[in-house]
C-alpha cells in the first residue's frame, strides 16, 4: 500500500489563499486541484480568454500554468517562512493544446536554501483522454514570505 504525504491544514489553507490571490489564474478560472509536499496540480478549463487564433490553448497560457504548478510545488516546502519567485523556465510544447482542459502537474526536483528547481508536465484533456502537451523545467528564487501587495 502506498502512502501519500499530506500537508498541514494551516499550510494548505495558506497555499490556497496565495493561489486565490493570483489575478491572472482567477480570471482564467484555474483551480488548484491537488497539493502535497513537493507537488502541485492545477487545472484550467478552455475558454475564449485562454485561446489563440486556431482554437487551441495559447502557448503563453500553457507556460503560465506550468510555471504556477512548479512554483506552488516549491511553496509546499517553503511556506510559511519563505516562498518563491520564478528566476527562469524552459518549456517545450510538444503537442497543440487542443482540448477542453489543461492539467499541469508540478514537482520539486531539488530544494536548496536559495534556489529550487522544479518541473511540470502539462496535459490537455480532450474527450476524457489526457495527452502530453508541454514539459517545463524552472529555477525559483527563495524569498522571505511577504505580505500581500494588494
Amino acid at each position: 500500500m502506498s502512502h501519500q504525504a499530506t500537508l498541514d491544514h494551516k499550510l494548505a489553507l495558506s497555499l490556497l489563499e496565495s493561489f486565490n490571490a493570483q489575478g491572472t489564474l482567477m480570471a482564467w478560472d484555474a483551480r488548484l486541484t491537488s497539493i502535497t509536499p513537493g507537488a502541485c496540480e492545477i487545472s484550467l478549463p478552455y475558454s475564449a480568454s485562454v485561446s489563440q487564433q486556431h482554437g487551441y490553448f495559447h502557448g503563453g497560457v500553457i507556460g503560465a500554468i506550468a510555471d504556477s504548478a512548479g512554483g506552488y510545488a516549491a511553496n509546499t516546502l517553503l511556506m510559511p517562512v519563505s516562498e518563491c519567485l520564478t528566476a527562469e523556465y524552459k518549456i517545450n510544447i510538444v503537442a497543440p493544446g487542443a482540448g477542453d482542459t489543461l492539467i499541469a502537474r508540478g514537482k520539486v526536483l531539488k530544494a536548496g536554501k536559495n534556489l529550487v528547481v522544479s518541473s511540470a508536465e502539462v496535459f490537455v484533456v480532450d474527450k476524457g483522454q489526457e495527452k502530453l502537451c508541454a514539459i517545463m523545467q524552472q529555477t525559483l528564487f527563495v524569498i522571505p514570505k511577504a505580505e500581500s501587495r494588494i
